[in-house]
């Protein structure tokens, strides 16, 4: 009942349109944070015209989550039912040391990244280089079935998504083996096997990610469905499919935001602004094709105490899910139109304001739940509490050869108990980043010379292991030795979305996102001509909160990275190199006052020891991209 009734409520509101987040580069590839697969300044590929309904991502007019009124009928191209865009992805990588010399065992404090498994080996004389190469492979399927002239479905599928070549060996002239288990030898292997969910993968073959529905009626744009979610600069809410810097596909993203929703969009009458509404299932909880009969953790929910139900599953309690409400204001333009209006000689200033409010009331402890397991909702049913409020401001000005991008998020509430994590009590919530980006061009606007600039707040607590950096370890709640005897904890570790990548080492992998950090980042860019274009960049980063990095210091490190690449609207391959050279944040202290798996840095039993400064780490990385 209560989305009935939000969906009533967005339809009604015939005042919003969307901010179609043109801005900053929603993620990146190689060019780390300012760019697509790298291609000229002015890429010369030919574009789309435009269409009906809203097109596919890559189309530099419009975002898949952000689509502007319907074109007029005089730029409307002829009507076609079904558009079929994607792209076939090619990726290869070097990477050298990016352990930074440290062990990878939780016991003694962990490791950045894992280490080659020839070094931790205890039975071959193996040399430890510390590096792993590999490739992996993507085919990115976004069709458009395009009903009439204001209704459409879009759909996006990814067949062998990020699975690496050589995964899944096979001997077929061994008889009698199982046709998807690896021969013994697996050198003995002459072919692939399907790549076969629960067997020998943890994904399928073919995954589709998003479908959604689009409806124009006559004072804008219903969107209902799982969706991309894309707003500002990207570093808080990313779809990974777009870089708007560009006006191209963010052909490097691994991970990308989709979102369950309904929207209603609409240019607000008499003023060049957009508006966009909409309600969002955040997280619905347990559903019952998920939980099995009472008493077998063993039993499926298709034979268990919810047989039956299978054909439609249901929530099985409203009170447990996370709902969000989101509204949005802006003046903005196309990335065209904003580039014409430049060219013109014009000042142009696009602004926008997103916000998000979402609450939880209860929540399920799941520490032991497995699919299709028992819950007991006597124990694990928990209260929670929770009420976030999230503006997130965006700015992007152009005039002549100047550029400025800026965008900040804050993330401010409560959540009143997390007595099952061992928190008594509640904590308030306090977290806030930013971006900011500015350049110049020169030389015919062959030259792009710019600075960005971001941070994201931290907190006083390690990782849950300490050397252990990346953000799947982060400690989201704080500890219950502190906040317990305190009462005064306030959560305040804000992480940038992952697939805003600002380099090639130290924070797209061995931190997983910007976190706890404040970096600079100068850049410049030249096109040597209208295909091929080189970028060079630095990444100096130093800890708003030193006393959670594992050395309890102040400056990370300094990264130097370099892209060389070709694109011609259809093709785009490249190469980059990064070297990374870490400072006392990432060090390993020998500090024999803490003591216990994950705290400190220690000596394992073969009597290596995890404390010292970090070694440097490099990568090599390579591309090519068929787009369609």
């Amino acid at each position: 009942m209560r989305y009935l009734i939000s969906a009533s409520i967005v339809v009604t509101l015939g005042l919003s349109s969307i901010a179609h987040a043109q801005m900053g580069p929603a993620g990146g590839s190689p060019g780390g944070g300012f760019g697509g697969p790298v291609g000229p300044t002015n890429p010369s590929g030919e574009e789309k015209k435009e269409g009906v309904a809203v097109e596919a991502p890559k189309t530099p007019e419009l975002l898949p989550t952000t689509p502007a009124l319907p074109p007029q009928k005089s730029k409307r191209k002829r009507w076609k039912l079904l558009e079929m865009d994607g792209y076939f992805r090619l990726r290869g990588d070097y990477f050298k040391n990016f352990n930074l010399g440290f062990l990878d065992e939780p016991a003694v404090g962990g490791a950045p990244f894992p280490r080659d498994l020839a070094c931790n080996s205890q039975t071959l004389n193996h040399p430890c280089d510390d590096s792993v190469r590999g490739a992996n492979m993507r085919l990115r399927l976004e069709p458009t079935i395009n009903i009439d002239e204001g209704i459409s479905v879009h759909i996006q599928a990814d067949a062998l998504d990020n699975i690496p070549l050589g995964f899944t060996p096979l001997n077929q002239n061994l008889s009698g083996m199982d046709p998807l288990v690896p021969p013994p030898v697996t050198a003995f292997g002459n072919t692939q096997s399907p790549v076969t969910q629960g067997v020998n993968s943890d994904r399928s073959s073919i995954i589709v990610k998003r479908a959604w529905a689009e409806v124009a009626v006559p004072l804008g744009v219903i969107k209902a469905g799982r969706m991309p979610n894309q707003w500002g600069m990207g570093i808080w809410a990313n779809s990974g499919d777009y870089d708007p810097v560009t006006g191209l596909t963010n052909y490097d993203a691994d991970y990308g935001d989709s979102v369950d929703r309904v929207s209603f969009t609409a240019q607000i009458p008499g003023t060049p602004l957009r508006a966009m509404v909409a309600a969002d299932w955040n997280n619905t909880g347990l559903t019952s094709n998920l939980v099995g009969a009472t008493g077998n953790p063993n039993t499926l929910g298709s034979v268990g105490q919810y047989a039956g139900y299978t054909g439609h599953p249901f929530d099985l309690d409203d009170s447990d899910d996370s709902n969000g409400w989101v509204g949005v204001i802006s003046k903005m333009e196309t990335p065209r139109e904003f580039k014409e209006a430049v060219d013109r000689g014009e000042s142009v200033f696009d602004y926008g304001v997103y916000f998000e409010y979402k609450t939880q009331d209860w929540a399920e402890n799941l520490t032991n739940f497995t699919l299709g397991g028992t819950f007991d909702p006597t124990t694990n049913f928990v209260p929670r509490n929770l009420k976030t409020y999230s503006p997130d401001l965006w700015a992007h000005w152009g005039y002549g050869p100047w550029d400025v991008e800026g965008e900040f998020v804050g993330q401010f509430g409560s959540v009143q108990n997390l007595n099952d994590l061992g928190i008594t009590g509640g904590e308030d919530i306090r977290k806030m980043g930013g971006a900011l980006r500015g350049s110049w061009k020169g030389v015919e606007n062959k030259l792009k010379i710019g600075l960005e600039a971001g941070f994201a707040t931290g907190d006083q607590w390690d990782n849950i292991v300490q050397g252990q950096t990346n953000v799947a370890y982060e400690n989201q709640v704080g500890l219950p030795s502190i906040c317990n005897s305190e009462h005064t904890c306030t959560l305040t570790q804000f992480t940038f979305n992952r697939d805003y990548q600002v380099d090639l080492i130290m924070w797209r992998y061995l931190f997983g996102a910007v976190t706890n950090a404040v970096y600079y980042k100068p850049f410049v860019q030249y096109d040597f001509t209208k295909n091929i274009t080189a970028k060079l960049w630095n990444v100096t980063s130093m800890a708003m909160k030193p006393v959670s990095t594992p050395g309890n210091s102040l400056f990370y490190g300094t990264e130097f990275d370099a892209d060389v690449g070709y694109h011609d609207g259809r093709i785009y391959a490249g190469i980059s190199y990064g070297i990374l050279l870490p400072f006392g944040a990432m060090s390993h202290p020998d500090d024999t006052q803490l003591s216990g798996p994950g705290v400190g840095f220690g000596t394992d039993q073969l009597g290596q020891s995890n404390v010292g400064d970090p070694g440097t780490a490099q990568t090599v990385q390579a591309r090519m991209v068929l787009a369609f």
